[in-house]
């Protein structure tokens, strides 16, 4: 029996041990043999340990030699088109959309073609420390399925493009409720609509979609000034920016998270702290396509909350967040100086400041008791991390996402050294290379 004088001992589930805890707590406290313990998917204690012999947990996953952090999150990707990855490459962005893209997802596009791709882009992001990313697509049930099933975290928005221009607004609401009813039953996916952009949705929808996220509480994920093109149409149509539109018809009073920003004016910076909006910073596409640099430095200055985002396999061509870490330190020197956004800086760009972006930063973003335990080990083994001085400029700088040997949502283990455990990788890669073939034909 129990002492009557001690409470009883709690046995975690999960015990994380061994490695260098960057917590990115307030204090950025860092923790050198850090252990680590879960409970029914949360964090219940932080503690450093010279010994493994206090271990007591059901299952122990061995951290040495490995920098544990919050996993990732991925803040705006198109899932789906992983299936599309290299099928569009060296075009600029309205051509690359108009005359490729919307034609191969108008052939191809189907719950199967989405719900193959999201499984893919799982596997890309289990292996490369993603733990939560925010999508926008369409067949968005098919995608959060496959999240369900990998054990990932996901915001799935369902997509919104009139392109044919004659839309009943009446069936585009009634396909968001029947998506709103499909994916009640995944408890690891949170609903937002996603309208695409400015110019693929027309005035009056746009006004319907406000409303209608603000009546059920939804976020909001869109495309926002992404290229320079896109905010002269916008001015010569509206006389104003597409940032001062949104705030004109009060889609700025939902939970909005923009994506790209890259042609923004002081005005609309000081619109979208105003109001909050989280801003998705997703360099490697944007360059990949010829649209510029967004202005991360200011609006961070201005207090605009980031997170990094790959855009999809189609415009990128890979997942890897930290790639995409390193793309955009250094290019943020070529626009603002050496110094103005540092390597730390980058890596609560990916973990709590993304979480704060998205409103989710007293659930994730960081290793703090209490909090759910979504977090992955980097290893530090391999010659590219040898002599590591700075753990921040090691993430930032040198290490990619094969570095990344476990992984851990909810408590659940995804990934243990190296192997994916939640999803068939050889499955699905056979039947994702028969789709190549199909649609190369």
């Amino acid at each position: 029996m129990n002492s009557p004088d001690k409470p009883p001992k709690i046995i975690p589930d999960l015990t994380i041990w061994g490695g260098v805890a960057l917590t990115l707590n307030k204090k950025n406290e860092i923790i050198a043999n850090a252990q680590i313990d879960i409970r029914h998917g949360r964090i219940i204690a932080i503690k450093s340990v010279d010994k493994p012999s206090e271990l007591t947990a059901n299952k122990v996953i061995d951290a040495r030699n490995c920098l544990v952090l919050p996993g990732f999150i991925n803040g705006h990707t198109h899932t789906g088109m992983t299936l599309l990855r290299g099928i569009a490459d060296d075009k600029p962005l309205h051509e690359w959309l108009h005359e490729k893209i919307f034609p191969l997802e108008k052939k191809w596009g189907s719950k199967e073609f989405v719900y193959l791709g999201t499984l893919l882009a799982s596997l890309e992001m289990i292996r490369s420390g993603t733990t939560l990313f925010n999508d926008m697509y369409y067949f968005e049930e098919s995608a959060a399925r496959a999240v369900h099933e990998s054990g990932l975290r996901a915001i799935c928005g369902q997509t919104l493009i009139e392109i044919s221009g004659v839309e009943e607004a009446q069936k585009i609401f009634a396909q968001f409720d029947e998506y709103l009813s499909q994916i009640q039953n995944y408890p690891r996916v949170l609903p937002a609509i996603a309208p695409h952009s400015i110019y693929g949705v027309s005035d009056p929808v746009w006004k319907k979609v406000s409303e209608y996220a603000h009546q059920r509480n939804l976020r909001v994920h869109l495309h926002l000034q992404e290229t320079q093109a896109e905010v002269e149409e916008c001015r010569q149509k509206r006389k104003m920016t597409p940032t001062a539109f949104f705030e004109k018809i009060g889609l700025w009073r939902n939970r909005s998270i923009a994506a790209h920003c890259v042609c923004l004016e002081d005005t609309d910076i000081e619109i979208l702290n105003r109001y909050q909006v989280g801003v998705v910073h997703n360099p490697e596409s944007n360059l990949k396509l010829g649209a510029g640099i967004a202005p991360i430095v200011k609006l961070r200055q201005e207090g605009v909350k980031i997170a990094l985002g790959t855009d999809g396999a189609a415009s990128n061509n890979n997942l890897d967040l930290l790639q995409e870490a390193d793309t955009a330190l250094k290019l943020q020197v070529l626009q603002s100086g050496i110094g103005k956004l540092k390597a730390e800086d980058i890596v609560k760009i990916l973990t709590i400041e993304a979480a704060q972006a998205f409103k989710l930063d007293h659930e994730m973003g960081s290793l703090e008791v209490g909090k759910s335990a979504d977090l992955i080990a980097v290893s530090v083994e391999a010659p590219h991390a040898t002599p590591l001085y700075n753990p921040f400029s090691h993430l930032a700088y040198s290490a990619s996402g094969c570095d990344v040997k476990h992984s851990v949502v909810g408590g659940s283990v995804l990934m243990e050294n190296r192997k994916v455990l939640t999803l068939d990788e050889a499955s699905i890669l056979e039947e994702a290379r028969a789709w190549g073939r199909r649609i190369a034909q």
